[in-house]
């Protein structure tokens, strides 16, 4: 497995994601479950051809002077109109060219579900690779579940033991967790008392170089909502949207269905869902280029189980895996987000172009537009492609001190 993930770290520093796949795939351990994996059924209506009209190219003509008149041709329904597919790919920039340094803000509802654990290891095996600078974590869900704790865990795991951490400050989505606590017991880490979220993003992005960040949400918008609305303070005389617009260059969301919530199953995404109203803030007013990673795509990549056996106990990412799921495999809605924030499309995906708008109770709805702010992920290779390169990334060593 040394062998694999070699490769994978080696593609990483080169931008040649493609090419780790294939070699990941031929050595990993785990497989994909083709059960598992959801497969998408459009939502577009079918295409009805009316019959070919009735030709009077046969008919005999007449003589002249005769009453006999030619019949009309019968009158014909038209074809429903079907609206035409996205812009695919997108013609708008929404992702790091392959030599672009990425300075990375990660927003996670970390308690709610395991991969959100495999997202960071992701994120932070591609900064061991070069390209990426972590600049922080923020914590988008409440409730007792110490998550900073945990998430400072495996930064310490991963060699960056002094990534700052701020966590939501008032009303927020909470939600219980089958492994955080454990984390935060059982492995190194010494976050006691974190700044809040909106504060922390502030300081951060008032420090940073113009058109420089990118922001990797993977859970609720609530931090999001906040910022855009926080006022000046005494790390920047900027009201909230106009920092944003001045320091981000591009955000990145796991959150949605594309190119409709309507394929979801239950109409809307999770992470849209729990703060539909900081979804709707957050999407409508964010001042920057945005792309949206969407259900479909994280759904049909499942991930995670090969921790078991290739990596030690001293990781806290395995040990979320076992107590989340027993250690099998789990979706990677929130690790290809951080994929493609870091590498692009990697050979993997395109991005389609347009507008996404946020319904009722956190659904979504995709308007064209080829020019527009936004664009969504989709997958152009079989989901089982992805899986390998993010397992051969997930037991990765550290390489950190």
């Amino acid at each position: 497995m040394l062998v694999v993930a070699a490769v994978a770290l080696a593609a990483c520093s080169s931008g040649d994601l493609s090419d780790a796949a294939t070699e990941a795939r031929s050595n990993a351990s785990s497989t994909v479950e083709p059960d598992l994996v959801a497969e998408t059924e459009t939502t577009e209506p079918p295409v009805t051809t009316p019959p070919p009209a009735t030709s009077n190219s046969s008919s005999t003509v007449p003589p002249a002077g005769s009453t006999t008149s030619i019949a009309p041709e019968p009158a014909t329904t038209p074809a429903p109109t079907v609206p035409p597919d996205p812009t695919c790919p997108s013609p708008v920039d929404l992702l790091p060219a392959d030599d672009e340094p990425v300075k990375v803000i990660l927003d996670t509802d970390f308690a709610g579900d395991v991969d959100d654990a495999g997202a960071l290891a992701v994120l932070h095996v591609l900064a061991d690779a070069g390209g990426v600078e972590i600049l922080a974590v923020m914590v988008s869900d409440g409730g007792p579940a110490p998550s900073h704790r945990a998430i400072d865990a495996i930064n310490t795991y991963y060699g960056r033991p002094d990534i700052p951490i701020g966590v939501v400050a008032g009303v927020a989505p909470q939600a219980g967790s089958s492994y955080v606590e454990a984390l935060a017991e059982n492995f190194p880490n010494d976050v006691d008392d974190p700044p809040a979220a909106v504060d922390l993003y502030r300081e951060i992005l008032s420090e940073q170089p113009d058109d420089s960040v990118t922001v990797v949400s993977v859970g609720y918008l609530t931090n999001l909502d906040a910022l855009l609305s926080a006022p000046p303070d005494g790390r920047s005389d900027l009201p909230g949207d106009q920092l944003v617009s001045a320091k981000v260059r591009r955000w990145i969301a796991m959150g949605g269905a594309y190119p409709d919530s309507s394929i979801h199953p239950f109409g809307a995404e999770f992470n849209f869902v729990e703060d539909a109203t900081a979804t709707l803030n957050a999407v409508a007013g964010w001042p920057s280029p945005a792309l949206f990673s969407g259900w479909e795509v994280g759904d049909a990549v499942l991930t995670g189980a090969i921790l078991q056996a290739e990596t030690p106990p001293e990781n806290p990412v395995r040990e979320a895996y076992r107590l989340f799921n027993g250690g099998e495999n789990r979706h990677s809605w929130d690790l290809t987000a951080v994929l493609v924030a870091v590498r692009g499309t990697a050979g993997f995906f395109e991005v389609c172009a347009g507008r996404n708008v946020i319904g009722p109770g956190g659904s979504n709805t995709w308007e064209l537009e080829a020019q527009g702010p936004h664009g969504f992920l989709r997958l152009t290779v079989p989901g089982a492609d992805v899986a390998a390169l993010l397992d051969a990334l997930l037991i990765t060593p550290p390489s950190a001190p």
